[in-house]
């Protein structure tokens, strides 16, 4: 096998990490900024450009949320879509609110069906005020989804379909890229796209909630595919692989779900847990393998079960004890910027060799002030890339813009008139895709070791 040279290799690290540099630094091509009249709510709507006429992006709504993180967020839907297309710009929307502390001020307690039913309404209210205000980008050239705190199938599209009359939450991205559409194509396009993102998925070992669909599944069962990908490179197979996943919502809690069907074993998991706020962090762990399907039909909503349902979880603010089982792999499947140099010393310790990236945007960036200042967009590019390049010397990456596409995939398949909108088909999809996408990055084994998150910039950054 032929191996790059030194000089290759730091001129290929050069390239990659300054295109990072300069593709994050840079300012979006639009930024729409939202207060909203009832709540305490903030949002904003962060175009990065309008290529080929169109950007896509889903919605996210959590305490805290800001401005450049909808722009970061942005900038990694772009990739996203050089990955797996359409060929187009990158958006998102942001909101800062947090419906559970809106509750709780009015005094409802925590927990008790009062207070989750208000929840629900405020957050309903700040999600229909919030589409009525983006409605003419929603229309024309912006398309979305589901994200944080915002859940596709039950949130995004019954409520633009009712509040701004949307035919699906994606129609923006189909009226401004395929501009040539006649009206039975775009009123076909519409139609796979409602159909194909709830197309049920089959889940018979877990529970039946509620129709599980493509939705719930797409991008769990994307990250897990880049990762066999990534195996199947080294001539192995996820089986008897060890995993700690960081997450268990929609991205997490299905990654452990396919990583336990690819054979692996999934020895922690994490997630938010108890308090008003949900602040306490969950963790299962189990040296021997967690029983990932018992985690999920004890699952409350995004969250472990409590250690009372569960002795494998404790509770608390601390989270050094998902990193104490020796493992394989990372998925970060939580909030943006979740690793921190901390957490590089951490899975270090735990022998772990591969990330794939579940979370977009995962490396850290610098807390804000105590006087609540936030840094510029300049320093909180150079504080991620710093991380990046210290974990990218000890692990093997799958980036987020990689293993994450898989309900960007799944928008721009359905988008094509003709294709089937089964679940089968998207997800033979979206595996046939993280199959080319891992297959560029990791040509052969040689090139399979560190370096891959510098490679994958050199290759996919505009």
């Amino acid at each position: 096998m032929n191996k790059r040279s030194p000089s290759a290799v730091r001129t290929e690290a050069a390239s990659g990490f300054s295109r990072f540099e300069r593709f994050f630094s840079s300012q979006p091509a639009l930024v729409i900024e939202w207060n909203d009249d009832h709540t305490t709510a903030k949002g904003w709507v962060a175009i990065n450009a309008l290529k080929g006429g169109a950007a896509g992006g889903g919605t996210r709504m959590r305490g805290g949320g800001t401005r450049d993180e909808a722009v970061f967020l942005a900038k990694t839907m772009q990739v996203k879509f050089n990955v797996c297309g359409p060929a187009i710009g990158g958006g998102k929307s942001v909101i800062d609110f947090n419906p559970a502390s809106a509750a709780s001020a009015e005094g409802l307690t925590p927990g008790t069906p009062a207070f989750n039913k208000r929840v629900a309404a405020i957050k309903r209210g700040v999600l229909e005020r919030w589409f009525r205000h983006v409605r003419p980008a929603l229309k024309t050239y912006y398309g979305t989804g589901g994200d944080v705190g915002v859940d596709e199938r039950l949130d995004v599209i019954p409520i633009t379909r009712r509040t701004i009359d949307l035919g699906h939450p994606q129609e923006g991205i189909v009226r401004g890229h395929f501009p040539k559409f006649s009206g039975g194509q775009f009123k076909q396009s519409i139609r796979q796209l409602t159909e194909g993102v709830l197309a049920p998925a089959k889940l018979p070992d877990l529970p039946a909630r509620h129709a599980w669909s493509v939705a719930d599944v797409a991008t769990g069962w994307g990250v897990v595919c880049s990762l066999a990908a990534y195996y199947r490179r080294l001539g192995q197979s996820l089986k008897g692989k060890r995993a700690i996943v960081e997450g268990f919502g929609a991205v997490g809690g299905f990654a452990a779900y396919y990583l336990h069907h690819a054979g692996a074993k999934v020895v922690a998991i994490s997630s938010a847990g108890g308090g008003a706020d949900h602040k306490r962090l969950r963790v299962a762990v189990d040296q021997s393998g967690l029983d990932v399907l018992k985690l999920l039909r004890q699952r409350q909503g995004t969250s472990l079960p409590s250690p009372q349902d569960n002795p494998a979880v404790a509770e608390g603010l601390g989270g050094d004890r998902l990193f104490s089982c020796k493992a394989d792999i990372f998925v970060p499947a939580a909030l943006s910027h979740s690793i921190s140099a901390r957490t590089i010393e951490l899975l270090e310790a735990a022998d772990v060799r591969v990330l794939a990236c579940g979370s977009n945007n995962p490396f850290a960036v610098p807390p804000p002030s105590p006087d609540g200042r936030v840094a510029p967009l300049t320093e909180l590019t150079s504080h991620m890339l710093e991380l990046g390049r210290r974990a990218d010397a000890r692990f093997a990456i799958i980036p987020d813009f990689v293993a994450n596409c898989g309900m960007a995939r799944t928008f721009h398949y359905l988008m094509r008139p003709g294709n089937p909108a089964t679940c089968p088909a998207v997800l033979a999809d979206i595996k046939s895709t993280m199959d080319k996408a891992v297959r560029r990055l990791v040509p052969d084994p040689a090139h399979a070791g560190n370096g891959l998150l510098e490679r994958a910039y050199s290759m996919y950054l505009d």
